[in-house]
């Protein structure tokens, strides 16, 4: 006669339950590589927070010194110890659109690959208050939005 195999007496698992775990890790790199890829965008973000943050320090110090705003990044200093990496940095001087500046500078960046760029703008006001704000240029075309993700 043959031995009987008992199933409590085999060892490893079955196929099904394999498939399921295989599925369950799948679900979970998903969130992860997700959750990791905003990560990184706002890491690369702050690349433009600081360098307008700095411009403003430089050009008020500037003004300070000649009475005027300049719209040269080597006149006032800006030279930043690492390269700017991922942002590019526009100027404007004594805007009149609404509302009316006397400086402002924009940092854009492509930081997702996507056809939307992603904004930061300092504009100095005619009466000297100043923001810093994020927004977005949707499709790459036209004035920054604010208020809109990239």
């Amino acid at each position: 006669m043959r031995p009987k195999l008992r199933t409590s007496d085999s060892k490893g698992f079955t196929l099904l339950e394999l498939l399921i775990v295989v599925a369950i890790l799948g679900i979970l790199a998903t969130f992860a590589i997700t959750a990791y890829q905003i990560y990184v965008k706002k890491a690369k973000s702050v690349e433009g927070e600081m360098a307008l943050a700095d411009i403003k320090r430089l050009e008020e110090s500037y003004y300070a010194d000649h009475g005027l705003f300049s719209d040269s990044l080597s006149t006032i200093g800006f030279n930043p110890t690492a390269p700017l990496k991922y942002y590019t940095i526009t100027i404007q001087l004594d805007g009149a659109g609404p509302p009316p500046f006397l400086y402002q500078a924009t940092a854009t960046a492509n930081l997702d690959n996507d056809p939307d760029l992603d904004a930061w703008v300092l504009t100095i006001g005619t009466d000297f208050s100043n923001t810093l704000q994020h927004g977005c240029i949707p499709g790459g075309v036209g004035a920054v939005q604010f208020g809109c993700t990239d």
